[in-house]
């Protein structure tokens, strides 16, 4: 008699089982990084809409030696004591002016939606508009950016 060899064909139910486990520790993993990263890119918006504004609030200061009294949105006509500037994104708006009496001053951004919502990223100055410092608000330190924790 002649005994015929069986082939293995497929996957034993084990084998995809252990496979099936893998993936789902890794997407345990993956899915509350892949949160922060994101929450994260949104509070990097606050952050770069208030950065646009460091070169042109420090002129004004240095000009007129005070702050703007008010921040109006691009579409608009500044005053006198005015400046325009683009204060809403996607994810958060700035404040219409900056708190604070010449040199020092802070401005302040909200995030509008997001893991972060609520929250607040502040970007203050004490010497005019020199330097300035982005560790203020109450936003947690793991979603701002490496400059300002």
């Amino acid at each position: 008699m002649k005994v015929a060899k069986k082939v293995q064909q497929g996957f034993t139910l084990i084998e995809l089982m252990i496979v099936v486990a893998i993936i789902g520790i890794l997407a345990a993993v993956a899915l509350p990084a892949y949160n922060d990263y994101t929450t994260r890119a949104q509070v990097s918006e606050g952050i770069e809409l208030m950065g646009g504004l460091k070169g042109p609030l420090a002129e004004y200061g240095y000009q007129k030696n005070a702050w703007p009294t008010a921040l109006i949105p691009s579409t608009g006509t500044p005053g006198a004591t005015e400046l325009t500037a683009t204060l809403t994104g996607k994810y958060s708006s700035i404040g219409a002016s900056v708190a604070g009496t010449f040199p020092s001053g802070t401005l302040t951004a909200t995030m509008t939606s997001g893991q972060a919502n609520g929250s607040t990223v502040t970007l203050a100055t004490a010497d005019g508009g020199n330097t300035w410092t982005c560790t203020g608000g109450t936003v947690a330190n793991k979603y701002r950016p490496v400059a300002c924790k």
